[in-house]
């Protein structure tokens, strides 16, 4: 009788265990759908916030664009806009904003105009419509604060000015902002253009200071490169944080007829 006792009891256990591991793997499946039905939540309210930024930007251009000065100290053309956190719903929110002057980037035909920049490679050389929205680049093509001389950040997509058809509308269109460009590219189209000694203009930027200096430069091979103040074509990665979820964007804004205006949207692949 105390072996049948004995098989009873361990029967029992057992059935105990598997009815306790069912509820487990039941209960665990329940709080995934839970966590992924958050998560999908989080990811709409971050690509709303992303989407929102456009009213920020709007005003940063307005308001601040044209007396934008980087320390020559600083290797790309990258300006804090906005960072601020706060709580939604209990939870965790964070919106970041961070501009690039796109003339402050070297020119997409640097090449053509003569400017050398030893082994950086144009990653979309040759292509009909060059830009980080080509299948082939992936995410780490976006600069960030994190990674600020990623490619986008150092290389213009807008820089000459693409055409309707993708392609840049003149090899002479290139556009140089001598209060953002590294001190590497502006010593570069001084001495490619014999201009001179470009001190005066990194002196007045490290004291936070606007250089002024406009004019249009040409080589005997009708290369031509226009030094300016300020910028028309910015560019601007949105970064929006809900809890564990993140969404981002590059955004640029262009400022035509004297209106500043979205001309494109990417969105940013975490993957």
């Amino acid at each position: 009788m105390s072996s049948r006792r004995g098989v009873a009891m361990l029967i029992t256990l057992m059935t105990m265990t598997v009815l306790l591991a069912g509820v487990a793997i039941v209960t665990r499946i329940r709080v995934t759908d839970r966590l992924i039905s958050m998560r999908a939540s989080d990811g709409i309210i971050a690509m709303d916030l992303v989407h929102a930024s456009d009213s920020p930007i709007s005003s940063w251009l307005h308001k601040e664009a044209g007396g934008a000065v980087i320390e020559p100290s600083q290797s790309t053309p990258m300006i804090p806009v906005l960072d601020q956190s706060f709580e939604l719903e209990g939870q965790p929110v964070r919106v970041r904003i961070t501009g690039w002057d796109q003339s402050g980037m070297i020119p997409s035909n640097a090449e053509q105009i003569g400017l050398d920049f030893g082994e950086l490679v144009v990653p979309w050389k040759g292509q009909s419509h060059p830009g980080l929205d080509q299948a082939r680049l992936t995410g780490l093509a976006f600069p960030s604060p994190e990674r600020p001389t990623a490619v986008g950040g150092q290389v213009a997509t807008h820089n000459p000015w693409p055409s309707r058809s993708g392609t840049t509308r003149s090899r002479s269109s290139a556009v140089i902002n001598i209060n953002t460009a590294p001190v590497e590219l502006i010593e570069e189209c001084f001495q490619r253009f014999n201009l001179g000694d470009p001190s005066p203009i990194f002196e007045k930027r490290a004291i936070g200071e606007m250089a002024f200096y406009t004019t249009e430069v040409q080589d005997a091979q009708q290369n031509q490169v226009r030094l300016t103040s300020i910028s028309r074509v910015w560019s601007f990665r949105v970064d929006a944080w809900v809890g564990y979820t993140l969404r981002s964007s590059w955004c640029t804004y262009a400022n035509q007829g004297g209106n500043w205006r979205l001309v494109q949207r990417i969105g940013i692949s975490h993957d």
